[in-house]
């Protein structure tokens, strides 16, 4: 199967041209009666792998190179189990089962390089999703995949939803935690040509076992009912900005009416959440309408000195000691993407105006290490905001990030 799988990838490179018959039109997020090993329910459970963004004009093939759907948008899904199914004649159980993946052109030069044992060859950073996770490995050690048995206490990690970045350059990624416990962005396969960013999202410990201990994570998404003006409402909007994971145990902090900061959660885990919004609410009587408008983020230690270095008009790498994490699965309010401050869609560049929905940033001490990435904000790809300036940053779409955007 790793043999039919690296020619696959080869041949992907270069171009497929072995197509299957046209499949019936299926929706994105609806799985289609018939069995697993039809092209209809391969095209659905591999390509949801990502968002339904890029998911719904990837191109998606088969493990022997089969082209099951051509796609538009640069992005290829297909199965990422090299062992193959474990029954056959009636395909994957299930999506969790085939470790579905969707990757940009990059990520499958850097999948070569794995495949083949050398390293990448690439030309900038690729960029893979797994929303429905995979079968488990060694965060230490490659070609670990499935191998649980030789794996040292604490190392094995069977991942739930998330997003891979793949480096041009590993050393890039210096300074990034191993730690698959905490739900921060971590490194697996440090200090190898494979090391790469694991971005857990929302679901990323349904699998694992033992699960981490989060306490307080079964009440940590239940909006209240109370005043947009409580502690209480203000705890729940600002600190689901994050995956449950994070909101369980972030401390949540505000502003009282002289502008001072105020702590309204004490948290455990090294993540603050609180408003981002500095136009502040339309109706400051009743507070914000909803989270959309209080733009929340919950950001670790790192993108808060991010953050205070972009208020502050100095550097960011003056004040930060590594790169930083901040998520808004709430969405903002818009901003224009080439240059920062400008908080009116009437004063911005034409075409440059993003309203966005759920996404994670990082904010990285060093901007050239984004060098490479695009600026387009149209295609569901991370992308740079502020590219140039010294506030350059990476924003990372997930699902449902253009319900604010309009045009769509």
């Amino acid at each position: 199967m790793k043999k039919i799988l690296l020619t696959f990838i080869s041949a992907l490179l270069i171009g497929c041209n072995t197509t299957a018959p046209k499949p019936k039109t299926i929706t994105v997020d609806g799985e289609p009666d018939g069995p697993h090993t039809s092209v209809e329910w391969k095209i659905w459970a591999y390509s949801t792998a990502a968002p339904s963004f890029i998911a719904a004009n990837c191109t998606v093939v088969d493990n022997d190179g089969t082209v099951l759907r051509e796609g538009t948008n640069g992005w290829t899904a297909m199965s990422g189990n090299m062992a193959g199914p474990a029954d056959p004649e009636n395909g994957y159980r299930d999506r969790h089962e085939a470790i579905s993946m969707v990757g940009d052109a990059e990520s499958f030069n850097w999948m070569k390089g794995y495949m083949d044992k050398t390293k990448p060859e690439m030309n900038g950073d690729g960029w893979i999703w797994m929303l429905h996770g995979d079968s488990g490995v060694d965060n230490f050690r490659p070609y670990s995949e499935g191998d649980k048995a030789n794996t040292p206490e604490g190392a094995w990690i069977e991942s739930g939803p998330h997003l891979m970045l793949m480096p041009k350059d590993p050393s890039t990624l210096d300074g990034q935690t191993t730690d698959f416990n905490t739900g921060s962005p971590y490194l697996m396969f440090e200090g190898t040509d494979y090391a790469h960013l694991m971005i857990p999202t929302e679901g990323y410990y349904d699998y694992q076992d033992p699960v981490p201990s989060i306490p307080n994570l079964e009440n940590s998404n239940v909006e209240p009912e109370a005043p947009h003006t409580s502690a209480e409402w203000k705890i729940w909007a600002y600190s689901t900005a994050a995956p449950s994971f994070i909101a369980a145990n972030c401390t949540v902090v505000d502003m009282d009416a002289d502008g001072n900061q105020i702590v309204l959660r004490e948290g455990t885990n090294g993540w603050t959440a609180m408003a981002a919004n500095p136009r502040g609410p339309a109706d400051p009587e009743n507070g914000w309408k909803d989270a959309h408008e209080a733009m929340p983020m919950v950001g670790d230690a790192q993108s808060f000195a991010w953050v205070s270095a972009y208020f502050a008009g100095t550097k960011p790498k003056t004040t930060m000691e590594s790169d930083g994490w901040a998520w808004m699965l709430h969405g903002d309010m818009g901003e224009d993407n080439t240059k920062a401050g400008v908080l009116n869609k009437e004063d911005s560049v034409e075409g440059a105006w993003i309203e966005s929905g759920p996404h994670l940033m990082l904010m990285p001490k060093d901007q050239s290490t984004l060098d490479g990435q695009t600026t387009d904000f149209n295609k569901g790809a991370p992308y740079v905001m502020f590219a140039g300036t010294d506030y350059a940053h990476l924003m990372i779409p997930v699902e449902g990030y253009y319900d604010y955007q309009d045009p769509k």
